[in-house]
């Protein structure tokens, strides 16, 4: 009789060939993105194509259009990417985004440290992103359309762009946002949390995803083995959904295909059929009660409003990670609180009713956060009453909210000053002659923002009024020396030097502007009114004729190149400049 003992020959799982695919299709894509930042910093420094590159090919970008009817890239490249998702599912969110390679690479990360990310399933908060891109992308139409009643604006492109970084946040709030959306977000909430609870542009992919015929599907050699649920990262029970209906239908699925690889049965696939949509028969399952569910929707959007814009500081996008990490820090304490028993990656925080050490120092974190989370409200909650009371010119009652929004150094109970805030009490200081006190807070926000164009125009304006020639010319000339597209400071400074009778210089400093910004309409009407006034009226008729040619519909391009031609003695043309100017004004008035 035999006693060896019989081999039993079981399928070896096959290595994921299209996860490597994927890996290198994002890292290709983050290339490119480095690649366009690097050509427009070159670019601006050495003058390569002008000094411009292609705008940003971001959805967010979508914005300028819906709000200014401004068509760019990024308008283009979302509008692309909704129309693909229709067809093949949502699979820019798995393939071509950015944060879901931050997400994954953390996801990865914490997975080799021995850290596993649970998925936490809420059914009111994933409506969120939708509402958010509801906001972004259809709320500017609503009010222009309904509330203002007015028609849509008149289309013009805008593809290339000199400040290509200008829609983005800086470098130091950038480095925080991407903690936040990859580490910390992942961490609590599962890989790709910020994807299910905040991305704005998920929130359009979602809907779109359940009409695509393009899904996973299943065919016969299917054994509910479960090993494509726990190789999914999109938190879809995918082993479920194939059973029931033939085909992955939760709106999650980015056809990464992490499950088709998985499967040892080869049994899964991607191909076209039936769309997802109205297929659901079974109720999904998810971690809270209605009545929590309810709570969490409140403390999140509680927590939205409270960061967002934050201290002129935190986009919106960031202010959505903070707020998914600090609501779910406090629905955590709150069942550290509630049950017998809690734990959190390993760690037990309380058992059969005792709390551990380590579970009074996450009640103590979340303590931290809940008072963070409420001083922040009421920070932003008095900036929101004093811009009401100084918009109905109530100045004492602003000042008084203003106060308690503003630093403690100023006596407020703010954590930092807020630029916003301190414009609005500088213009004040402005209004009453109290021009030293508004100095400071100009400086203040200068010094907060980096020297922008706008904070250098406050400061410089602010300067006039009190301030010496010398030190003046010195802020206005050393910013422009480094910033020559800033057309709203050279205009500023062309107006002050032209003010001060330095004529000679307002008329070397306007060419230099108009050399500097071509494009700049303003700026060119400026240097041709002072080249009138300095009786040079040939150019000044040069630059008004240049500027009715390139538009021919404007009256004011035509009232300017009248006076140019008067004063050049060309009276006839003159006239008939000035006909045309009356002509266009009166068609303008007319189609109001």
């Amino acid at each position: 009789m035999s006693t060896k003992t019989p081999v039993i020959s079981l399928k070896v799982i096959q290595k994921r060939k299209r996860s490597t695919l994927r890996w290198i299709v994002l890292l290709a894509v983050q290339a490119l993105i480095v690649l366009h930042i690097v050509v427009w910093l070159l670019g601006k420094k050495y003058g390569w194509f002008g000094g411009k590159t292609f705008t940003p090919v971001e959805p967010s970008e979508g914005i300028d259009f819906v709000a200014n009817g401004i068509l760019n890239v990024g308008t283009i490249f979302f509008a692309v990417t909704l129309l693909s998702t229709v067809l093949f599912g949502r699979w820019f969110c798995g393939w071509a985004c950015h944060v879901v390679l931050l997400q994954d690479w953390c996801y990865a990360l914490m997975r080799k440290l021995g850290i596993r990310p649970k998925p936490f399933r809420a059914r009111i908060l994933m409506w969120f992103p939708l509402g958010l891109g509801l906001y972004m992308f259809v709320w500017p139409l609503f009010y222009r359309f309904v509330i203002l009643k007015l028609p849509f604006p008149t289309v013009r492109t805008e593809f290339v762009t000199e400040e290509y970084w200008s829609s983005f946040a800086s470098p130091i709030v950038a480095i925080p946002y991407l903690l936040i959306c990859g580490f910390a977000t992942v961490y609590v909430l599962g890989a790709k949390g910020f994807c299910t609870y905040g991305c704005p542009y998920g929130g359009f992919f979602a809907p779109l995803e359940s009409i695509a015929p393009v899904r996973i599907r299943v065919n016969d050699n299917c054994q509910q083995c479960g090993k494509c649920t726990a190789a999914c990262t999109s938190n879809v029970r995918v082993h479920e959904e194939v059973h029931l209906y033939s085909m992955v239908i939760d709106s999650g699925c980015m056809k990464i295909m992490d499950c088709v690889d998985a499967c040892p049965n080869d049994a899964l696939s991607i191909g076209v059929g039936p769309i997802a949509f109205g297929k659901r028969t079974k109720k999904k399952k998810y971690d809270l009660g209605i009545a929590e569910e309810i709570c969490i929707a409140i403390a999140f959007l509680i927590g939205f409003f409270a960061f967002r814009s934050l201290y002129a500081v935190i986009p919106m996008l960031m202010a959505v990670g903070v707020s998914l990490v600090t609501t779910w820090v406090l629905w955590k304490a709150w069942r550290l609180l509630r049950d017998a028993n809690a734990h959190f990656h390993g760690k037990q925080l309380k058992l059969h009713g005792k709390v551990s050490g380590k579970g009074i120092l996450f009640l103590v974190f979340a303590l931290v956060v809940a008072l963070w989370t409420v001083q922040s409200a009421t920070v932003q909650a008095f900036h929101f009453m004093g811009d009401r009371a100084m918009a109905t010119n109530n100045n004492d009652e602003a000042l008084w909210y203003y106060s308690k929004a503003s630093s403690i150094s100023d006596g407020g109970i703010a954590l930092a000053s807020n630029p916003n805030i301190d414009i609005e009490v500088a213009r004040y200081f402005d209004s009453e002659h109290q021009f030293i006190d508004s100095y400071r807070l100009y400086q203040r926000i200068d010094a907060r923002v980096g020297q922008d164009e706008r904070s250098t125009m406050l400061l410089g304006q602010n300067m006039q009024y009190h301030a010496q020639f010398v030190p003046i010319d010195q802020l206005y000339a050393s910013r422009l020396k480094v910033n020559l597209h800033w057309e709203l400071v050279w205009e500023d400074y062309v107006g002050w030097l032209k003010r001060e009778m330095q004529f000679e210089r307002a008329i070397q400093a306007s060419h230099k502007a108009v050399q500097s910004n071509p494009n700049a309409k303003r700026l060119r009407i400026q240097l041709a009114l002072l080249e009138l006034e300095s009786g040079n009226t040939s150019t000044a008729v040069h630059i008004a004729q240049q500027l009715v040619d390139e538009d021919m519909q404007d009256p004011v391009m035509w009232r300017l190149y009248a006076r140019a031609l008067d004063s050049d003695g060309r009276n006839e043309k003159a006239v008939f400049a000035l006909e045309k100017a009356k002509q266009l004004l009166a068609e303008q008035l007319q189609n109001r």
